[in-house]
């Protein structure tokens, strides 16, 4: 399989570049480091009656896949208005949530929980780079159904690449993002080793060269599927 530079840019963009524009709101990286948890707190559990109270504007928590949320401070900048969410403040809003965001968007914004739903099962976190489940998440060649255009190797290098944005960008990108730090030469070496720079080009030679410097293409995709 051939995987052209139009799919491979598709590819990051659709999986990196949720951080990039959400990152742009101003005061984002502010509210994370006010609302995390501190060391040695541990996450609650939250009973329904307890989240029930915290439906105000002033005050103002949400669950979504049993994860509570204090958004009050979020509220003021997302960018579909406050008012939305004020009105389903206190209540569980995993349907309406899906219905409008994807589920990576929740990892951005994993600072802003303060517990977990009393009634809700524990959850195992997801390896990075994992397939979502959620209908519609993902395309759907990626999900189970059959496509005569999306095979294995295909879906080995958007899980490649989507590990390497999760483990190494993302938590440096959003400080970096705010103190205007440009990235060093260590994460430009990573990004050469890994793979994200050579394959911006495309198929070519230049890839069986890389891969003999032991420069791996993400998700191990051999040069010749590529």
């Amino acid at each position: 399989a051939i995987l052209t530079q139009a799919v491979w840019l598709h590819a990051l963009v659709q999986f990196a570049g949720d951080s990039a524009l959400h990152s742009s709101l101003l005061g984002i990286g502010v509210l994370h480091l006010d609302q995390r948890l501190q060391p040695g707190e541990h996450m609650k559990a939250v009973a329904q009656e307890e989240l029930s109270k915290h439906s105000t504007a002033d005050d103002l928590w949400m669950a979504i896949d049993g994860d509570v949320y204090n958004v009050t401070r979020f509220a003021k900048v997302h960018p579909g208005g406050a008012q939305i969410l004020q009105q389903f403040g206190g209540l569980d809003v995993t349907s309406e949530f899906y219905e409008l965001h994807r589920k990576d968007v929740l990892g951005k914004y994993a600072r802003l929980k303060v517990g977990r739903l009393a009634t809700a099962e524990s959850s195992e976190p997801r390896a990075p780079g994992a397939i979502s489940e959620v209908p519609f998440a993902e395309l759907p060649a990626f999900q189970g159904q059959n496509s005569p255009y999306f095979r294995d190797s295909h879906r080995a290098l958007l899980q490649g690449t989507r590990a390497f944005v999760q483990t190494t960008l993302e938590p440096m990108a959003e400080a970096a993002d705010l103190t205007g730090d440009l990235p060093d030469r260590d994460l430009q070496g990573k990004l050469g080793m890994s793979g994200m720079m050579v394959s911006r080009m495309g198929p070519g030679p230049w890839l069986k060269e890389a891969k003999a410097l032991g420069i791996r293409i993400p998700g191990d995709v051999d040069p010749d599927d590529f």
